[in-house]
């Protein structure tokens, strides 16, 4: 029994011009993606350096043990990280029912992390100009952190959004 009712639609073959198109496009978002890689290294390497920063800033102010330096460092500058990537990864129902607890809680771990940044930083100048050079260098370090974070994650989340 022959199907009457099957009707053959024509084949649409992709142009050499949309071809191209899709091709830069996929390379575009594989430089995407390694910026954003790049940005994530960068921001993995200064978190590094802020959390020698707050431990050895922490050890000082308190006269606590090593690891529990280390262990407050990482929940100040790791707490900050996570908990602005779980802002930057949800949606919007979500982000609005966690602002009131994660905004908050990103201000004071950035705060905290700056003020212990500086003080580490400063703690060997010898005049008031390298006092307040270190004192900047301090409060850049978890500032770049946010940035970096931010750019990264945005970027990153562009490109899976795309994929």
């Amino acid at each position: 029994m022959a199907h009457l009712n099957v009707v053959e639609l024509p084949r649409v073959s992709k142009s050499r011009q949309t071809v191209r198109r899709s091709a830069r496009a996929a390379r575009a978002l594989r430089r995407q993606a390694w910026t954003a890689v790049g940005i994530g290294c960068v921001a993995l390497t200064l978190t590094a350096l802020s959390l020698s920063h707050l431990a050895h800033g922490i050890e000082t102010v308190t006269t606590c043990a090593s690891w529990e330096g280390w262990a407050m460092a990482c929940g100040i500058d790791l707490g900050f990280v996570g908990l602005e990537l779980a802002q930057l990864t949800v949606g919007d129902r979500v982000r609005r029912q966690i602002a009131p607890y994660s905004k908050p809680a990103i201000l004071g771990t950035l705060a905290g992390s700056a003020l212990l940044n500086a003080f580490a930083f400063s703690s060997a100048a010898t005049n008031a100009y390298l006092m307040a050079a270190a004192i900047a260098f301090g409060v850049a370090v978890p500032a770049l952190i946010y940035c970096f974070m931010q750019v990264g994650a945005r970027l990153a989340r562009d490109c899976h959004s795309r994929h």
